[in-house]
């Protein structure tokens, strides 16, 4: 008897401390969907209730979820205005092949910042004319919100149906609308832009550069985010300005962390959960099916070559298939895996060391000790996987953040990096890869690194957890906001101060100066005046 009172109240205080948890989560990319979906699958194993509203962005993508766990899904189809223009700008079509030679800065994504921030307020504007779907919302009297930055209209939606604690959560390192709505400092000097190709040792063209990439990232942020608070509709009675939608969210997740990225100033309210999503095999979570263990046993070495989910291999231009093809006909001895996205390819079909693979579970072979080296585009999720599994690399950015991602983790000297533009050279890449194959030290600073992250402090997927329960237990605190949010940019960076000193210091000058002319006229009269005659 005692036995089922114990665990009737044991039910009862699980049902009281789980709660309901809205998960924003747009069809727009791979790496959005499995960072939000990881998230909810943490939520999920704690007890808590999640329901993913998934408003399709791009319709290639509509069936992304990012979770094998959450079963209460909400998909909201593409605004036909979207699907419209998207087809006819073929917009992912030429995306995956423009991006082998399209230049990696930033300069080659200028025209791309106009359409985004259009299609991004058609989805605000689609998303807020379903009336009953907004009002099912509200009658849910959800606990807890969770978005990605990328689309400001998600906060919006979370204000609308009555959600007080909201927490941000960024797929990627972070981004700057947010950075600069919670007054959080950017430390161009010295932090490298997520679109910044240098690393933290800058010099004055260095800082110069990273400084236009974090105002491209603002005025990227800022044109979208405006163009979507124009879109919402006249019955929004909530804040219409981007960063009071922003600077109140309880916490900022962002998908790094602070063992592998630079070291960087934050506020309390930016927490760190990169990794997170990864399982190693320690945890005992990473396992392979027969297909994929019979192909890591054929050879001793062996080497994946991946460039993520956006850029298909398959999509490369004929020569750098070639090199690549080249390449693995010169190494016999070494199995590659290679990421070819088009089904029953044959243009490898005569080496008997390549395997050819529309798919593979990317993280669970790079936590197999057979997996020698891997060839990979630098993409976050790509690059926070390796770094926890330990496994040498050799990073070829395509564009976007991997340049950054590539010296992020070539710092820590388990990786090597190499121009894309090389990949039309088989000796170069042959090179990179034979020089990461044969240096140890390449494995033995990956695995230090994979160390340091598994005995790290505070593991990440207990911080999203706990963080979330904090959230939905105290909201957003007033107290952990920053005034620098509210500064101009003269105050916060005290320009206004250097200013007035400059000022007052030129005054001291002037008047330094008219009493040196003044002395100097009065001592030039005194000695040159003549002598009277005496008679």
């Amino acid at each position: 008897m005692k036995f089922l009172i114990f665990i009737l109240l044991t039910l009862t205080i699980e049902l009281c401390s789980s709660y309901k948890v809205l998960v924003f989560n747009p069809a727009f990319g791979a790496s959005h969907s499995n960072f939000l979906g990881k998230i909810s699958d943490i939520l999920i194993d704690a007890g808590h209730e999640v329901t993913m509203f998934i408003p399709v962005f791009v319709d290639g993508k509509k069936d992304l979820v990012g979770s094998k766990k959450v079963k209460n899904i909400v998909r909201l189809e593409q605004d036909p205005r979207i699907y419209q223009m998207q087809k006819e700008g073929a917009t992912e079509e030429l995306m995956r092949k423009k991006i082998w030679t399209m230049d990696s800065d930033i300069s080659s994504m200028l025209g791309f910042v106009a359409n985004f921030s259009k299609t991004a307020a058609y989805m605000g504007d689609f998303m807020f004319q379903q009336t009953e779907l907004i009002e099912n919302f509200r009658k849910e009297q959800f606990d807890l919100g969770i978005s990605e930055s990328l689309f400001v209209s998600a906060f919006a939606l979370f204000d609308e149906i009555g959600i007080k604690s909201v927490i941000n959560a960024d797929s990627t390192l972070y981004m700057n609308g947010i950075k600069s709505a919670l007054g959080e400092p950017a430390a161009i000097a010295y932090y490298p832009g997520l679109f910044s190709p240098i690393d933290d040792k800058m010099n004055f063209f260095g800082r110069v550069k990273n400084l236009m990439g974090y105002q491209f990232g603002m005025q990227f942020s800022t044109m979208k985010y405006v163009a979507e608070m124009e879109a919402l509709p006249k019955s929004y009675k909530g804040p219409r300005d981007w960063q009071t939608q922003l600077d109140s969210v309880a916490f900022n997740f962002i998908n790094s962390n602070q063992y592998i990225d630079y070291a960087s100033p934050t506020l309390p309210k930016t927490v760190f959960v990169g990794g997170m999503q990864v399982n190693t095999k320690k945890s005992g979570k990473a396992t392979l099916s027969k297909e994929w263990d019979d192909v890591l046993s054929q050879r001793k070495t062996n080497v994946l070559v991946s460039f993520g989910s956006n850029a298909f291999s398959s999509d490369m231009p004929d020569q750098f298939k070639k090199a690549f093809l080249e390449v693995f006909a010169s190494m016999p001895e070494t199995t590659f895996i290679w990421k070819y996205e088009e089904a029953n390819a044959t243009l490898a079909s005569h080496l008997k060391n390549v395997k050819l693979t529309t798919w593979m579970p990317q993280n669970d072979i790079l936590a197999d000790d057979r997996l020698t080296l891997f060839v990979t585009h630098g993409g976050l999720g790509s690059s926070v996987e390796l770094a926890y599994q330990g496994k040498p690399a050799v990073v070829i950015p395509l564009m976007a953040d991997q340049p950054r991602n590539a010296h992020m983790l070539t710092r820590h000297g388990g990786a090597l990096q190499l121009d894309k533009a090389l990949l039309d050279q088989p000796d170069e890449i042959r090179k990179a890869i034979q020089t990461v194959l044969s240096d140890s030290n390449y494995k033995k600073n990956a695995e230090r690194l994979a160390k340091i992250l598994e005995d790290q402090p505070n593991k990440p997927k207990d911080v999203v957890l706990k963080h979330c329960d904090f959230a939905v237990q105290f909201g957003p605190l007033e107290t952990l906001n920053s005034e620098g949010r509210h500064l101009n940019t003269l105050a916060y960076y005290s320009l206004d101060i250097a200013l007035a000193v400059t000022v007052v210091l030129l005054i001291l000058l002037y008047v330094l100066h008219l009493v040196v002319k003044f002395v100097f006229r009065l001592v030039k009269r005194t000695i040159l005046r003549p002598k009277k005659k005496v008679d």
